[in-house]
């Protein structure tokens, strides 16, 4: 024992000491460089605490205290793990939207640039080890801000605003082939409601459910198809009065089955506060009475979803209502009998239903979809609106579509105002929208 500390002790005196004694020309080297790492050998199983790993790489006395030295790298990682080719893994794309139509109106949900990159999006997966995963996903966008002049003044997205974005960065923890259980932290979206981030339109719903906060979500998933979690994070928003933020909780609860035959989920989720929705604590700005910066009234939300497929049809629906009144001063209702506003109370449904098809080669689909809102005026949606839409799968890398694609899709939908008695204009919008998407990874 004692002849192996001298060895060691040794030859990390040899690895600091070399490079004073290093002459400044090739031809005084007298042999080459070594790694500056110490290996160690790979431990036999001891009274039953098992083998541990072969082969691992620990710093070296000199890159210890160089990584001391520098705060940037103090607590951080800067060695790459050993196989990290296998344990990372990196997709992306690029959305690219076009519009045609009546884009004056601006409602909240819809990108009226006539060409924009939707979302251009980079996806790193990290797996940690087998208990630990971390994801993190780059985004940029230039889809349309507030349009200034617009009916509405509403804008795509408060959710993603144009620009860079750190979009997602959570860690999650857990095995499920060990334990149901899980636990995450970090920047991420919220289980309320369900829907297709950066769409060509964000549905109705959608606008009312969507969150991307920072959280901490514990939840399970059985093998059986039953899932559900809690998570809880910051409200965005103060409330009148109490000087901070408060803490906003959720819950979900769902089953679902996947399956290409015959497939199907159905699902509940609740929010306590909905100034937790992105859209809607954005939009305080241009709603009620005039700017505000807080919130007078804590309203919590309820959210639904159902989908069924068998073979190459499918059927989702989605509903979203707000559980009590928001107070006038944020978010009012206008009656055609009453000449003061109230308390709105919103609520909004999606329905779509699609049909997939191969034909010329080609992944192809038909859809067609229904939306409707109520109580939502102030919110910027429409009171309803009808779409169709076609899909296809232009090129793929050969058989696997997981490697990359290139997708062409076009969209046509008409929108209706809430009637002038209702705070609307009673009027339709006609919009033609088409993507071309490129996915890889």
């Amino acid at each position: 024992m004692k002849l192996k500390l001298v060895v060691a002790s040794m030859s990390i005196l040899g690895l600091i000491s070399s490079p004073a004694f290093a002459g400044h020309s090739k031809k005084h080297c007298k042999k080459p460089c070594q790694p500056c790492a110490v290996v160690a050998p790979c431990a036999t199983d001891y009274k039953g605490a098992g083998c541990m790993p072969c082969q691992v790489e620990t710093p070296c006395m000199a890159t210890m205290i160089y990584d001391l030295m520098g705060q940037n790298n103090y607590g951080r990682a800067t060695h790459a793990m050993p196989d990290w080719f296998n344990r990372i893994s990196v997709s992306g794309g690029i959305n690219a939207d076009f519009h045609w139509g009546n884009l004056s109106y601006g409602y909240q949900g819809e990108n009226n640039s006539r060409i924009s990159v939707n979302d251009a999006y980079l996806n790193a997966t990290a797996l940690v080890n087998d208990w630990t995963k971390a994801f993190l996903s780059m985004s940029y966008n230039n889809a349309s801000d507030i349009v200034v002049g617009s009916i509405k003044g509403g804008t795509y997205s408060y959710a993603y605003p144009p620009g860079f974005n750190m979009e997602q960065a959570y860690v999650t923890i857990g095995n499920f082939r060990c334990s149901p259980f899980f636990f995450q932290v970090g920047q991420q979206f919220s289980d309320y409601g369900r829907y297709e981030i950066h769409p060509v339109e964000r549905t109705l719903v959608q606008v009312l459910t969507e969150s991307l906060q920072t959280s901490a979500k514990l939840g399970f998933i059985t093998q059986m198809g039953f899932h559900g979690q809690i998570y809880s994070f910051n409200n965005p928003v103060i409330e009148t009065g109490s000087g901070h933020a408060t803490p906003v909780f959720g819950a979900a609860l769902g089953f679902d089955r996947v399956n290409d035959q015959l497939g199907y989920g159905i699902g509940v989720d609740y929010l306590s506060s909905l100034m937790g929705v992105n859209d809607i604590a954005g939009n305080l700005g241009n709603a009620g009475t005039g700017v505000t910066t807080t919130y007078n009234n804590t309203v919590g939300g309820y959210a639904f979803y159902g989908d069924v497929n068998s073979g190459p049809f499918s059927l989702g629906v989605r509903y979203t209502t707000a559980i009590q009144n928001f107070s006038a001063t944020n978010y009012s209702t206008i009656f055609a009998n009453s000449t003061t506003a109230n308390g709105a109370k919103p609520w909004a449904v999606d329905g779509i239903a699609g049909y997939k098809f191969n034909y010329w080669g080609k992944d192809q689909g038909l859809y067609l979809g229904y939306q409707a809102s109520g109580d939502a005026v102030n919110l910027l949606l429409p009171a309803n609106r009808w779409l169709l839409g076609y899909d296809i799968a232009v090129w793929k890398s050969g058989c696997n579509a997981n490697l990359g694609t290139t997708d062409f899709g076009v969209q046509v939908s008409r929108d209706e105002d809430y009637s002038t008695s209702k705070g609307g204009t009673g009027d339709y919008s006609n919009r033609i929208a088409a993507r071309l998407a490129v996915k890889f990874g």
